[in-house]
């Protein structure tokens, strides 16, 4: 018979620690490194100190890349939890075909990034037409044919919502799982009371899974403050500046122009702004309860 030992619990944490060390805080920490260097990859590093941090302040690109990282944030959590939370509600509606249903529309969730990104671009082209335009000149609305992914007022929303289709299905899971959870004699006792479904649904069931709901926006927020992939493939930034993120402009700055210690100043940002973005939401949702 073994006998629980104090250190067990360390060993069983080690490697989850050492996995986070290796890609989170040693990251982290070289990044910090390179920000007060001048280096172009090849030639020796040049200590600078604070330069690369009072260059942002000349930078005219950079409030353009905050504004659109801020409005991407806002745009991709309002359509992945707004959408993940209606797909939840309907999903539970159906009797038959549950299971099947929740398959199919995770599905994207486990499709790569890159190919989902394709995907769309391939839908939203205009030049051979994309199924999107194809569909509205077939409809006869071919005066709502646009190039959807090159208008600078259209760009990041589109981009936006493509992303946002993709992450759908792992908020939906998270919500019809928290609302499976729900004390069945709850509901029943809010019935019993005279509450119909919407009523049962907005003040009885939203409000228990209200802490789900907060989680999810966090994640949301996090995740499309530091989106790179879809973004990058499906404009590139463009057009100009309209969909250029802090991601985006971060890797073209250090590999693209070689400037890998104003590139590590400007990742910092993007770690400063997630922090902030999670204690503003931390702050409003503690004063609220």
């Amino acid at each position: 018979m073994c006998l629980h030992r104090k250190q067990d619990p360390y060993i069983f944490l080690a490697l989850p620690l050492i996995v986070y060390l290796a890609v989170v805080l040693i990251p982290i920490f070289s990044s910090i490194y390179y920000s007060v260097m001048d280096w172009n990859g090849i030639t020796e590093m040049k200590f600078v100190g604070i330069r690369n941090y009072a260059k942002m302040f000349k930078d005219p690109n950079l409030p353009t890349c905050l504004f659109n990282s801020l409005k991407y944030a806002a745009v991709g959590t309002i359509f992945q939890v707004g959408g993940g939370l209606i797909l939840a509600i309907l999903v539970q509606q159906i009797r038959k075909g549950q299971n099947i249903t929740r398959v199919i529309l995770f599905t994207p969730v486990v499709i790569s990034g890159m190919a989902m990104s394709q995907t769309f671009k391939k839908l939203l082209a205009i030049s051979p037409d994309g199924v999107v335009n194809a569909f509205l000149g077939a409809v006869g609305l071919s005066h709502l044919k646009t190039a959807f992914l090159a208008d600078m007022d259209l760009t990041l929303w589109v981009v936006a919502i493509a992303e946002a289709y993709r992450f759908w299905g792992l908020y939906m899971v998270v919500f019809h799982s928290a609302f499976t959870s729900i004390d069945s004699e709850v509901i029943e006792a809010a019935s019993i009371d005279g509450a119909g479904y919407w009523k049962t649904l907005l003040y009885v069931r939203l409000p228990l899974i209200r802490p789900v709901i907060i989680n999810c926006i966090v994640l949301a927020v996090i995740g499309t403050l530091k989106a790179f992939e879809g973004p990058f493939v499906l404009t590139n930034g463009g057009p100009g500046y309209a969909s250029e993120l802090m991601a985006t402009y971060m890797y073209k700055t250090a590999f693209n122009n070689m400037e890998y210690g104003y590139g590590s100043a400007l990742s910092l940002i993007i770690v400063v702004e997630c922090i902030a973005i999670f204690g503003l939401i931390n702050a409003l949702t503690k004063r609220k309860e």
